[in-house]
């Protein structure tokens, strides 16, 4: 009997420990595959993530020397509307121009192309026009040369008039492809000439950009009459790092180069350690090409958890053993059984409740990593290339319409002063409360977003004409006039505001910076007012619209 009683126990003895083992890795295999899909979702999440954030600054960079471009090209063009060049026409055209617009220039100068020859009777032009001290230094080893004449320093850097640019070859590089392509170029990198005097170990990798300067004829330019560049020393970490702290900070390691020489290189947070999520773009400069690398630091990826797929293994593995003492008593006893079968089904809702919390804190993150991609961080508001989304969706959608648009471009005025006599937590309320103030403005399916800085852009849909644009902008100066309490302190800033509207052909960058140049004008007409881009592309003068306090 034993014996006949011994062998059923011990086949219910295999046939638990089978069922045991089977159990262990069902539950081992499981766990990891849960482990690899989850571990997979959070690099794809990631990735995403760095292409939005790669993206983001290939279009900043981008944005910022286009706009050096623009300033020079019109400084430019100014320059070769005077018949007679001086000293102090020059200034007067730069006085507006400094290091805080132009983030990472040195200077902006006017160069003249003179012969060896040439040199005393250029050196003799220029002392009639206003710089009586001016002496050209030449090497006898160069017989053409490129002299600074005039220049306005945004820093403590040396005085470069009369030094011979063309004895740089990179400069001379940038002239020589300026005058052949009638275009804005940019050097080589190397260092300026006029940080000579700052110690090596401080000097920056530069780039020079050069603009050539045409005389005008009547209301023609002349082409083959070349009167000289117009040139501007970049230092390139403050350019981009000053370029990437308008996007985020800590989030990646950026360096900028051309042809493999480093222009910059900006190292912000912790590297990843994650050759996938690296990235390397490249964009066209000032007849250059420039390459863009992103390494991934650990402050963009520590949003997306990646140790929840260790958390799941962990979890998983437990769940097994769990499940794997289960099978044991359940095969011990009938009784019992049922119990274990309660205990088993108790535990399997909560790997599924568990299961359920790892899916929704994976949507949660999701959606925290959109809207950080597409908000500014500061005001909540819709972020440049969001913005830049909603207006190529204008486009499209009110050309089927009977309706038109307008982009309304916003610089608040005296906002550096109270960043300086306040500090920047009174900036960073002025801000938050005029973001407030422009979203109760607005109606519903309007869109306000902040570029920047001090720069904010509206976009005003379905409107009949531009009488709502206009409209619009009168109470945007009107409520941005008013005072901001910044606890006991009482301080005000005004905002000038450029319109431009919806017209058929123009993309979505003409229409911006149709707005941006109207918010300049603006400025330049006395502040706290608005300008329609319509008088600026039809070449007439722009008419500012002041706004009565």
């Amino acid at each position: 009997m034993r014996t006949t009683d011994a062998q059923p126990r011990q086949r219910r003895s295999l046939i638990s420990v089978l069922l045991a083992v089977a159990v262990l890795l069902s539950g081992v295999g499981l766990s990891y595959a849960c482990f690899v899909a989850v571990s997979h979702n959070e690099l794809r999440h990631a990735g995403q993530v760095m292409d939005r954030y790669a993206d983001q600054i290939r279009v900043a960079v981008a944005d910022r020397v286009a706009r050096y471009s623009e300033t020079l090209t019109d400084l430019a063009w100014a320059i070769g509307a005077e018949g007679s060049l001086t000293s102090a026409t020059f200034d007067h055209m730069t006085s507006g121009l400094n290091a805080t617009r132009l983030t990472g220039a040195s200077a902006v100068s006017f160069v003249v192309a003179a012969s060896t020859d040439q040199v005393p009777a250029t050196q003799a032009q220029w002392r009639k026009n206003g710089e009586p001290s001016l002496k050209l230094a030449t090497d006898s080893s160069v017989s053409e040369h490129a002299f600074v004449i005039f220049e306005t320093v945004f820093d403590d850097s040396l005085d470069m008039r009369g030094v011979d640019v063309a004895q740089n070859p990179e400069a001379a590089s940038a002239l020589t492809t300026a005058r052949q392509s009638g275009a804005l170029a940019i050097s080589p990198p190397a260092q300026l000439a006029r940080d000579a005097g700052v110690p090596q170990l401080q000097r920056q990798a530069s780039v020079l950009l050069a603009a050539p300067v045409y005389a005008r004829q009547g209301s023609t330019f002349a082409p083959k009459v070349f009167q000289g560049w117009i040139t501007m020393g970049v230092r390139g970490d403050d350019f981009l790092d000053q370029t990437l702290q308008t996007i985020s900070e800590g989030a990646s390691q950026v360096s900028l180069s051309d042809s493999g020489t480093v222009i910059a290189a900006v190292h912000q947070g912790t590297e990843f350690p994650e050759m996938r999520l690296r990235r390397n773009l490249s964009l066209t400069a000032g007849q250059r090409s420039w390459n863009l690398t992103l390494v991934p630091a650990t402050g963009l990826v520590s949003p997306t958890d990646r140790g929840m797929g260790r958390w799941v293994l962990g979890v998983g593995l437990a769940l097994s053993l769990m499940l794997v003492a289960l099978t044991a008593v359940l095969a011990g006893s009938r009784n019992h059984a049922l119990t274990r079968v309660d205990r088993a089904t108790a535990a399997l809702r909560e790997d599924v409740a568990a299961r359920c919390l790892v899916e929704a804190q994976l949507r949660d993150r999701e959606k925290e990593l959109h809207h950080m991609a597409f908000h500014d961080p500061l005001t909540g508001l819709a972020n440049r290339l969001l913005f830049y989304e909603r207006v190529r969706h204008a486009v499209k959608t009110h050309a089927r319409d009977d309706r038109t648009f307008a982009v309304l471009f916003i610089d608040l005025d005296g906002f550096k002063r109270i960043n300086d006599e306040f500090g920047h937590d009174a900036g960073d309320a002025v801000l938050r409360m005029t973001a407030s103030r422009l979203l109760t403005l607005l109606r519903e399916g309007d869109t306000v977003a902040r570029f920047g800085g001090d720069e904010f852009a509206v976009l005003v849909e379905r409107l009949h004409d531009s009488t709502g644009a206009r409209i619009t902008a009168e109470r945007v100066v009107a409520q941005l006039r008013k005072p901001i309490a910044i606890g006991k302190l009482q301080v005000g800033v005004t905002a000038s505001v450029g319109i431009t509207m919806e017209r058929g052909g123009a993309d979505v960058s003409d229409l911006i910076r149709d707005a941006d140049a109207a918010m300049y004008a603006a400025k330049a007409s006395g502040k706290s007012r608005y300008v329609e881009s319509g008088a600026l592309v039809s070449g007439q003068p722009a008419a500012a619209t002041e706004i009565p306090a």
